[in-house]
């Protein structure tokens, strides 16, 4: 457990499924559950970062080697209402510690190219472009429960963890 500026930062347990179930933008696809499965198999640690009680977001980190990128930080997401708090940067920054205690210098993420919101922040935490790009299958279940996949070129983002603040 971390805490930054009144921001707990933690891995997510059963006891959370609830309360992140119930802000699932597509409830029917178990997003909580799933990453939370992930994290019991090993190899995976999803973390939520919460302040008074409060959930303000969460992000993942997956160490599978047989991924195309390992470790990546994936599914970062901070609450609307909660952005420009610190809480990315308590995420980020505790899912790094989990990286660097697991003997990796250092992180990747990907990014689409076009998301204005999420470069300039990935940037101000230090992740900068590998000048690479990835074709990534996304899948998700909209309103009506239908799966749907899309598939969509993602520039790849790396932070080392030799260098500190």
């Amino acid at each position: 457990m971390m805490a930054v500026d009144q921001i707990t930062v933690r891995l997510i347990t059963a006891a959370d499924l609830a309360a992140l179930h119930a802000r699932e933008a597509h409830p029917d696809a178990h997003l909580a559950q799933r990453h939370l499965d992930r994290q019991q198999a090993g190899g995976y640690f999803y973390a939520l970062a919460e302040s008074q009680g409060v959930i303000l977001g969460m992000s993942a980190l997956d160490c599978d080697p047989s991924g195309s990128l390992c470790p990546e930080l994936k599914s970062l997401w901070v609450y609307p209402e909660s952005r420009r708090q610190g809480a990315a940067r308590a995420l980020t920054t505790f899912l790094e510690g989990q990286a660097r205690e697991l003997g990796f210098v250092e992180v990747f993420l990907r990014v689409d190219p076009d998301n204005a919101a999420a470069i300039p922040m990935y940037i101000g935490l230090d992740y900068t472009p590998t000048g690479d790009h990835i074709a990534t299958d996304y899948q998700w279940v909209d309103a009506t429960g239908s799966a749907n996949t899309r598939t969509q070129t993602d520039a790849v983002y790396r932070k080392s963890l030799l260098l500190t603040r």
